[in-house]
Formats: structure tokens, C-alpha cells, sequence
């Protein structure tokens, strides 16, 4: 009978994977402002779907990462630089080994509002933080397998358009000894916004539906996150006011029909690793006639932002440069990446085509959100998604128009130089 020594005993113990979940109710409990649009009154009126944040936490060699998965519209890059920083020290990590992925509901707490959007971020904060303990003494060896299926809930938006990620990735890490699944998470695109205009209630839209449906089939704990859904949105539903609430039942059911046919077959984790790329992106600031013909073709009342755009003339800005994280979860042959945009699909179906994998998911709503990211494509075409939505929110984005028209081309050449990277150190 072969008897491991200690040296090799050590070693493996070493090598050994360890993985948990956790999650944690974020519904407020006092009044908030909700964020999203096209609502007559953004002060929700009672709670249809809670709110949750999950923890997907792994420890390998002493170093510890985590995917932290949340109901909410997206933070500022800024407030997500916070919370990460503060689930690093919980975890005695650096702070790139935090991941978070926003799942996007329009019917979430808005964090900068000034009715109460403090409180509501330091609850946030502090939930997550007791939920980081939880999945530290929870910790135990664990197997993970990737799968992919066809999610079936998304149609594009955007006129004359008909691309769509439908790729249904699936992780599931199960337990190293009793193989039972510890939680299994499903990537999909999809705008969360099927309640924009028909319900004033807090609610995490489809997404939470889905995962009450999907955990009770398979047994265990189910995160989603939100991939490249910057112009998809839920099948069926008005592209500009979103449907009734029982289109997120309808949308909740067929994600749960597409996660049934999964099967998983879970093996060791040989790969597991977290990286991240600063990238630098560009915007340009509007000439007065061209700041004037977006306002006008908009029909928006665009007052505050023709007022920024003029300060930033008159201070010699004729650019902003956004420095953004772009940030990978290598696990065996399957990879999340992400950045803080709502990237359009198109890009991250090239990129899966030039890795020449389809588990290369690129994702937006990872670690903030900075505006909408089209491809150059759709860039020319302007619209809501490239061009006017920033005469709302261009103080949460930081930039007063979209990122340039290259800047999908270049963000898809940086993911697959860290890809090809990776895989050439795994390759040695």
C-alpha cells in the first residue's frame, strides 16, 4: 500500500483548493431613492423581490479571492474601489482579488442619492463584511466543473440589430469529498429591467425569481451575473418601458427551463487564479455645435450637462481620460472578465471567437459602472445607449460623452493579451 509522506502530504494541503458560499440580505429597511428611469416618483413604495448579495470565496495556497455578486444598479468606480478594499482586509488579500458584478436591477437603492444613499451603501458595506466571515469558517476543499447551455431570455434593442450573447455559462463547485454542489453560477445577458416603469417597488427583477427557481431544482445555492447586456434586453418586454411584473416570472421560468438541461461533471481545480489590467480609456469633450446638436437630437432637457460640457471647454479639457480595471478570474479552461461598462454584446462574442473558446466570458457591471461601451458598429450610430443617456448620468460615469469609437476594439485586444498571457505560463 502506497502511504503519502508528510513532505507530500504538505504539499498537496498546499495545492488544495477550498472553496465557500455565503449570502446576505441587502434590503433596506428605511427610505431610499430608487435608481433607473422613466419612473413619474423614484421613492419605491414597499419591497416586491428582496435584495441579496452572495460570496463566492476560494483559498488556495494561503491566498484567498472572491466573486461578490450584487442586486443593484451599479456603485461609481469609486465606491466600488471602497468595498473592495474592505473585503480585502476582511480577507487579508489584496484588493484585486476582490470581484464584484453588479446584477444591474433598475429597481435597486440609488447609492448617491442624497436621500439616504450613504446609509444604504454603508449597509451594503457592512452585510457583505459579516457575509465574508461566514464563508471564511465555511471554507472546505471542493471540485469545480464548467458547462454552457443556451439562456433563451434576450433580444436586442438597438434598431436594426439582431446579435445576442445567448451563451448560458454554468460553474458549479461541489464539495471535495461528498461531491455534493456547494452553489453553482450561471452567467447570462439581460437587462435587468423588466420592472423600469410598471412597478414602484424595490425588487431585483428576473434575476432573483430566477435564482429562488433554479436553487430549488438543483438543490443548492444559485449566483447569476450579468454579462454583456448593454444593448439586450428581456425577451418580450418594451425596449424603453420594460413590461409588467409578471414578465419576470415568465423570464425567471425560461432561465430556470435552459439551467434544467445542464449536467456538470465536476473535477480537480488545476488552474485558479485572479489578474488585473489597468486600462486607460478616452473620451472626448464636445465641441459648443456639436454639444448643441446631441442636446437637440436628444429631446432631452440637457441643461446640466451642456453646462459641464461648457466648464470643461473654458478649462481647456478637450478629453477625459478614465483609468478602469480590467479584471479575470482564471478557473480550469473557463474565465470571467470584466470592466465597469455596460459593454455591448458584439465585443464579447469576438472575443470568445478569437480565444477560440466559448468560456472566455467578457462581462460589463464589474467593479462599477461607467456608461454604456458599444462596439464601433453601433457607435456611429448614436442613440440612446451611445450617446444621450450621458445627459443624465455623466456625474456617475465620470465623461460626458461614450468612450471612443475604437475603445471596444482595444478593450477586446487587452482581454485576449492577458488570455494568451495566461495561457502561456499555465502552458510551462
Amino acid at each position: 500500500m502506497y502511504v503519502r509522506s508528510g513532505r507530500q502530504k504538505e504539499m498537496n494541503d498546499q495545492n488544495e483548493c477550498k472553496a465557500a458560499f455565503s449570502q446576505t440580505d441587502i434590503t433596506p429597511d428605511f427610505p431610499v431613492e430608487m435608481i433607473g428611469c422613466y419612473r413619474k416618483d423614484d421613492t419605491p413604495d414597499g419591497v416586491l423581490h428582496p435584495l441579496y448579495a452572495q460570496i463566492l470565496l476560494f483559498e488556495r495556497r494561503t491566498v484567498r479571492c472572491c466573486l461578490i455578486a450584487i442586486d443593484s444598479l451599479g456603485f461609481t468606480t469609486a465606491l466600488s474601489d471602497e468595498l473592495r478594499s474592505k473585503a480585502a482586509a476582511a480577507l487579508k488579500t489584496d484588493a484585486s482579488n476582490i470581484m464584484l458584478n453588479f446584477s444591474h436591477t433598475h429597481s435597486a437603492p440609488a447609492p448617491l442619492s442624497n436621500l439616504n444613499g450613504q446609509r444604504y451603501f454603508m449597509l451594503v458595506c457592512e452585510r457583505i463584511g459579516a457575509c465574508l466571515k461566514d464563508a471564511i469558517s465555511k471554507l472546505t476543499p471542493c471540485r469545480a466543473a464548467w458547462t454552457i447551455g443556451k439562456a433563451g431570455i434576450a433580444e436586442n434593442r438597438r434598431d436594426g440589430c439582431s446579435a445576442v450573447d445567448d451563451r448560458l455559462g454554468a460553474l458549479q463547485v461541489t464539495d471535495g469529498e461528498s461531491k455534493a454542489p456547494i452553489m453553482t453560477l450561471l452567467r447570462v445577458c439581460a437587462h435587468a429591467n423588466t420592472l423600469m416603469t410598471k412597478s414602484g417597488k424595490l425588487s431585483s427583477d428576473y434575476i432573483g425569481l430566477a435564482r429562488e427557481k433554479i436553487s430549488a431544482r438543483m438543490g443548492c445555492p444559485v449566483m447569476i451575473v450579468q454579462g454583456a447586456a448593454g444593448n439586450l434586453k428581456p425577451a418580450g418586454v418594451d425596449a424603453i418601458y420594460g413590461g409588467e411584473p409578471s414578465d419576470t416570472e415568465r423570464i425567471a421560468e425560461a432561465l430556470a427551463r435552459s439551467a434544467a438541461r445542464l449536467a456538470f461533471d465536476a473535477g480537480e481545480i488545476t488552474r485558479l487564479a485572479m489578474r488585473e489590467k489597468e486600462i486607460e480609456l478616452y473620451s472626448d469633450v464636445p465641441t459648443e455645435e456639436q454639444a448643441a446638436r446631441i442636446a437637440g437630437d436628444s429631446g432631452m432637457d440637457a441643461t446640466n450637462w451642456l453646462n459641464e460640457c461648457a466648464r470643461l471647454r473654458k478649462d481647456g479639457i478637450a478629453e477625459q481620460t478614465v483609468r478602469e480595471p480590467l479584471q479575470f478570474l482564471f478557473l480550469n479552461e473557463g474565465c470571467l472578465c470584466g470592466v465597469p461598462d455596460e459593454i455591448f454584446c458584439e465585443p464579447a462574442l469576438d472575443a470568445a471567437a478569437r480565444a477560440k473558446t466559448p468560456y472566455l466570458f467578457l462581462n460589463g457591471y464589474t467593479n462599477g459602472c461607467t456608461g454604456y461601451l458599444p462596439h464601433k458598429e453601433e457607435w456611429v450610430k448614436g442613440g440612446y445607449e451611445t450617446f444621450f443617456s450621458y445627459l443624465d448620468y455623466y456625474p456617475f460615469h465620470g465623461h460626458v460623452l461614450p468612450f471612443r469609437k475604437d475603445t471596444a476594439d482595444r478593450l477586446v485586444g487587452a482581454v485576449l493579451n492577458v488570455w494568451d498571457a495566461e495561457n502561456r505560463t499555465d502552458a510551462r
